[in-house]
């Protein structure tokens, strides 16, 4: 385990299992609503409302650390504690992705549920961090949210838009009546599980939320292609001109897929 304080934060860099010790484990329990999960770690942002559990968190850490490393526990100790009010990032070394996979069922268009089919802690995290406010109940393999506003579908999509936490690969499953159940202007669409994920990208790519109307649509798709139209970098290095090549051309990909199923 390597500790670093930095630009008032605290690096933490460990083994694949640093996340998984009890103390580690019971510190972001108790923080879960200020942290902000990465590809590659996590992110605790100061709470003053949890100012022992972050002092009795820095004082193992600063124990772990120190017997790891052979040196006198003291100096780092007070360091770490002076250190209280920083943000603490966690980051775990790269490691092949580990796919999760998890089953979200649309009962009707207010209520959604997710099974993680593989069970995974850290994930059930994420989902129960992200979609906080939406929950209704939740088991360690289950969650079930209400999604009847337009915000709280709004805050469902951009969940099942991310695919990459921790360094797990989330793989979303949905039946062929996913989108008609949820969104009901698509009934009578039967989508495969890689359309529906097409679809939830493409919507993301347009920052609109499903079930926009195709006025919505055509008005988002213009904005944006004419913002990413090669032409306006022409006079810009080749690097400048290949991103926004490759932009222009996922919206209009993107774009017709959308508009043939709107």
């Amino acid at each position: 385990m390597k500790v670093v304080l930095r630009n008032n934060a605290i690096f933490v860099q460990g083994s694949t299992n640093t996340l998984e010790e009890s103390w580690m484990e019971e510190f972001f329990d108790h923080h879960i609503h200020n942290t902000l999960f990465l590809d590659n770690g996590v992110l605790v942002l100061n709470n003053e409302n949890s100012s022992d559990q972050k002092e009795e968190f820095l004082e193992t850490l600063s124990e772990r650390f120190t017997k790891a490393n052979e040196l006198t526990g003291s100096f780092y100790s007070r360091s770490l504690k002076r250190c209280r009010t920083a943000a603490v990032r966690i980051e775990v070394p790269y490691r092949e992705s580990e796919k999760v996979d998890i089953e979200v069922y649309a009962y009707n268009s207010g209520c959604v549920q997710f099974t993680l089919l593989t069970p995974n802690r850290w994930v059930m995290r994420y989902l129960k961090q992200q979609l906080s406010n939406l929950v209704t109940s939740s088991s360690e393999e289950d969650i079930f949210i209400d999604v009847s506003t337009a915000a709280a579908k709004s805050r469902l999509e951009k969940t099942l838009n991310r695919r990459e936490v921790l360094h797990f690969a989330i793989n979303y499953q949905y039946d062929d009546e996913f989108m008609s159940r949820l969104y009901g202007n698509y009934k009578g669409w039967g989508f495969g599980n890689d359309t529906i994920d097409k679809m939830i990208r493409y919507h993301a790519i347009f920052e609109i939320p499903m079930g926009s109307s195709p006025e919505d649509l055509k008005k988002r798709y213009r904005t944006l292609a004419k913002r990413y139209h090669p032409d306006r970098v022409q006079s810009k290095n080749p690097k400048i001109i290949n991103k926004y090549t490759e932009k222009f051309q996922l919206l209009q990909e993107a774009y017709g897929a959308l508009r043939a199923v709107s």
